[in-house]
């Protein structure tokens, strides 16, 4: 099986623009975490972008249609008036197989984050249109509204997204591997000792780190793309 993990925006097109950051870096830091986890289930994984670069919206269905993708996934940040909020999850009009994939992820991404659900949609957008397998477009939450923008920001959040793509993804695919979601509570405790002691951050820049989880500055991009890097190769 081969799944397509297409992370949305990028390079000149930020996409929509939060208080604190942009789309394109989140849905590139859940859309990573997503791939890691598939390969490291044996699932091979093709990706539309693995940095900050522009691609155009059908060359994105191109890379999954010539790799041969068994699935598509574009993961996006929802934006809208400041007090909308939730997660939803898109397939093109009419198309079963694309719903019953929307579906399995939407339910475990409500289920593992508790946004508000707000439900699976159907819309003609390109990305979906043009890949010749069955597709799916998540948006994980509204980066216009200050809150959740500052959830999907956070460590746990993007881990908690990432494993529920991940599983609705098998669950679409027949693998019974999804075990049933702990009450969970999604937070920044502990998060910066726990980066400390697996060797992601130092404790010159630990204050630092306290900052930005606490919402009192945000990180420099360079900043995240090194501890994502440091994360990335630990999980290899």
């Amino acid at each position: 099986m081969k799944v397509c993990i297409d992370a949305g925006h990028g390079g000149k097109d930020s996409g929509a623009v939060g208080s604190k950051t942009h789309e394109k870096w989140i849905a590139l830091d859940v859309a990573s975490r997503v791939a890691q986890k598939l390969q490291n289930s044996g699932i091979d994984v093709v990706m539309t972008r693995d940095s900050d670069y522009f691609v155009e919206l059908a060359e994105r269905a191109k890379i999954a249609n010539n790799a041969g993708a068994d699935m598509f996934i574009s993961v996006h940040c929802n934006s809208a008036v400041e007090s909308a909020r939730g997660t939803e999850v898109w397939c093109y009009p009419g198309a079963a197989e694309d719903g019953r994939l929307a579906k399995s992820i939407h339910d475990r991404l409500v289920e593992r984050t508790g946004l508000k659900d707000r439900g699976v949609k159907e819309e003609n957008y390109a990305v979906l249109r043009l890949s010749r397998c069955p597709a799916a477009l998540v948006e994980l939450g509204f980066i216009s509204n200050p809150q959740e923008e500052q959830t999907m920001m956070g460590f746990d959040y993007q881990d908690a997204a990432s494993t529920a793509i991940v599983e609705g993804i098998k669950e679409f695919a027949g693998i019974k591997e999804v075990q049933p979601v702990k009450e969970q509570k999604l937070s920044y405790d502990n998060t910066v000792d726990n980066m400390l002691q697996d060797g992601i951050i130092t404790t010159e820049n630990m204050a630092n780190w306290e900052k930005f989880l606490n919402g009192r500055e945000t990180p420099k991009p360079e900043y995240v793309r090194t501890v994502l890097d440091r994360y990335h190769e630990k999980v290899k």
